[in-house]
């Protein structure tokens, strides 16, 4: 336990982007059902999901944190929805799922779009896309996941109330590219009692399309429980 909390305080930082944790439920079957409340990296995260058939799954997710740093407070807001499919075997269980994202958050940095000398205060939208495989085994008390995300981030718009020289404005669109990130991260999962389980989760965010122009989270962690329907069943595939 010690070790995961200094993980969680040495990943938790005012960074402008920080992945969130990889909401993977490879389920079982339809009508199966998770519930899960987390203490991530970039805050304080939620996440539902469901199987909608035996094959189709829809998942839900929301983080936010806040912090006082020395010059500014920081502050991340996020939440996504995606869908997609699962199978599984004796053995294994897999599932791809796809979705959409949408947030902000607050940074203290230099940005070329306000000028070179200017740190700032800036508050960034920001929308993302991600293609989300995941294989997991099939146990009844104790599983190890893999979820080697793909990650699309576009930050659209950049706002400050920092006095910035003419002709700049405080309300900044980058024309920088949207940058790609792969996101693999590791996930055990343990039953505590009934269908009530633990969740551990260690990330990485690697940048696949060039130098990145703002600050990102390159380690994240998690830590959890999750009430799980389908953890009480006896159907194994």
């Amino acid at each position: 336990m010690r070790t995961i909390i200094i993980l969680l305080l040495f990943t938790s930082c005012s960074t402008l982007y920080t992945p969130n944790t990889r909401n993977a439920p490879l389920f079982r079957e339809q009508g199966e059902a998770q519930l899960s409340g987390y203490l991530t990296s970039a805050g304080i995260e939620g996440q539902v999901a469901y199987a909608l058939t035996d094959h189709i799954a829809a998942i839900g997710s929301y983080v936010y944190g806040s912090s006082k740093e020395t010059k500014y407070t920081y502050k991340n807001s996020y939440g996504e929805i995606g869908f997609g499919f699962f199978d599984r075997s004796r053995s294994a269980r897999y599932e791809i799922l796809g979705g959409y994202g949408f947030g902000q958050s607050t940074s203290y940095d230099q940005y070329s779009f306000f000028g070179l000398n200017n740190t700032v205060e800036a508050t960034a939208k920001m929308q993302r896309i991600f293609i989300q495989p995941s294989i997991g085994t099939n146990g009844r008390n104790f599983n190890l996941i893999f979820t080697p995300r793909l990650t699309w981030v576009d930050y659209t718009e950049f706002s400050t109330s920092a006095s910035v020289p003419p002709p700049l404005t405080n309300n900044m669109k980058p024309n920088e590219k949207a940058q790609i990130f792969l996101e693999p991260a590791l996930t055990t999962k343990f039953r505590l009692q009934g269908n009530l389980h633990g969740i551990f989760q260690l990330g990485i965010a690697l940048p696949m399309n060039g130098e990145v122009y703002y600050k990102y989270q390159s380690l994240q962690a998690t830590i959890g429980i999750q009430i799980d329907t389908g953890g009480l069943r006896t159907k194994v595939y």
